[in-house]
């Protein structure tokens, strides 16, 4: 009876979130990995599967392992979507929007092992599938690129060759690159020919090979903050043992004792969570924030963490709360509903939606937040942090927040805001689960004047 009373809820909560605009439309995802270079594609593949159902995949594909060898490793893809096959039924039991494993390995496309030429002779079953998705879609389409950028650098020479230069603006501009560095030299002729492509440059200041640690959003995955959750002992207690896919998750990312997956940012911020907003890399999220640099260039921006502002920190200070989360969602691949922890629901003046509440107030207005009808799927309790995404925008005085019903509910005289900005009000729901999950609600404060 306990088992059937967890699944009705489960299947009344989904019931309930699609009846009230609870789903968002899924990003469209063409995944591009050098994997078979460093390990750590590999982990991020591994976590990148367990979170399969917050994405439409389009393609997956295996472009140049770049120093590591001029080849292509497509094989490792297929393992990992083998070891996936194996656990889908389980995972299906938490989430019914995990894709058919057939489906994707019939996603896999091969790039080219030279990862320097382009051009007539050069395409590739990877650059092909760009274009094709591209000119498919009527929404944006989002390419994390792991590795090089020669397969999209492909398929762009290759439409600008028989297309009007307006048709290749319209191409670009549904497409949003987000680029781990510039690991094959192409991002240069991206950026100067192609200017309608929203890009996310992750680790800018990319001199030679390594980029400047220091300033690489990326690095922020395991550097910084607190790291006390991805040593290769955590990942053998917390990942390992949950079936083959979390078997695949290596135990070091190429120089790092466990956990380092660099290339996790550039899909982290499109996980529907209710705090990332794909399409504002600018507003920040468990994959970093970036500022606008000039036409529709995003480059690495800093947060403070700890006191300290570092481009790590938009990343880092999100660690504890993406690593509790993948730890359950790896669990749900051996454990029955009942058994396993499952995010909260956060509603906010009876908004449920993932996307972002928008509200207006005059300064002096008193302002009423109300979370109370928050909800969690495992009937665990509930706590409520809100704060001011304050490296967005920072109003003058602090908001004099007032609380009541355990801080379901606050209330706070909006204050003076500049022209042309809002305040970002984060509310974090966590429950007590083991881990704990956290689900957000990003709500945003316009000055009504």
């Amino acid at each position: 009876m306990k088992v059937i009373v967890y699944l009705f809820f489960g299947l009344l909560i989904n019931c309930l979130l699609i009846s009230n605009g609870f789903t968002r439309q899924k990003p469209k995802v063409i995944l591009l990995t050098d994997i078979g270079g460093d390990t750590d594609d590999e982990q991020s593949l591994t976590r990148f599967l367990y979170y399969a159902d917050h994405f439409d995949i389009k393609a997956l594909c295996a472009t140049s392992r770049l120093g590591h060898g001029q080849d292509i490793r497509p094989e490792i893809i297929e393992g990992h979507l083998q070891a996936y096959r194996e656990v889908y039924p389980n995972l299906r039991l938490h989430s019914e929007d995990f894709p058919n494993p057939e489906v994707l390995l019939s996603l896999v496309r091969k790039g080219q092992g030279n990862s320097e030429e382009i051009g007539e002779g050069f395409d590739t079953e990877a650059s092909e599938a760009i274009i094709q998705v591209v000119d498919a879609s009527e929404t944006l389409v989002h390419i994390p690129v792991w590795g090089g950028l020669r397969e999209l650098a492909q398929a762009l020479w290759k439409i600008s060759q028989n297309r009007s230069p307006e048709e290749v603006a319209a191409f670009c501009r549904n497409i949003q690159v987000h680029a781990i560095g510039d690991q094959d030299g192409h991002r240069e002729y991206l950026l100067s020919e192609f200017k309608e492509l929203t890009f996310i440059a992750n680790g800018y200041a990319w001199y030679g090979f390594t980029g400047v640690r220091e300033l690489s959003t990326f690095r922020g995955m395991y550097m910084t903050g607190n790291q006390q959750m991805q040593d290769a002992a955590w990942i053998r207690a917390n990942i390992h043992g949950n079936g083959p896919l979390s078997e695949r998750y290596q135990l070091h990312g190429h120089g790092t004792n466990g956990m380092k997956e660099g290339d996790s940012p550039s899909f982290l911020g499109l996980i529907g969570n209710g705090l990332n907003v794909p399409e504002r890399p600018d507003w920040g999220g468990w994959g970093g924030r970036y500022r606008l640099l000039k036409g529709k260039l995003y480059i690495d921006a800093p947060d403070y963490l700890e006191g300290t502002l570092n481009e790590r920190h938009s990343v880092a200070r999100w660690r504890t709360a993406f690593q509790s989360d993948f730890m359950a969602r790896v669990q749900w691949a051996q454990l029955p509903f009942e058994q396993a922890n499952h995010n909260p629901v956060a509603i906010v003046n009876g908004d449920m939606a993932r996307t972002p509440l928008s509200i207006s107030a005059k300064p002096g207005e008193r302002v009423q937040l109300d979370a109370s009808n928050s909800s969690d799927p495992d009937g665990q309790e509930l706590a409520f942090h809100w704060w001011v995404y304050e490296e967005i925008y920072r109003p003058t005085q602090p908001l004099p927040f007032q609380y009541a019903e355990n801080r379901s509910k606050i209330s706070f005289e909006m204050p003076v805001v500049a022209p042309g900005k809002a305040i970002h009000l984060i509310l974090e729901v966590s429950d007590r689960g083991q881990p704990a999950l956290s689900s957000y609600k990003r709500i945003i404060i316009n000055p009504n004047p």
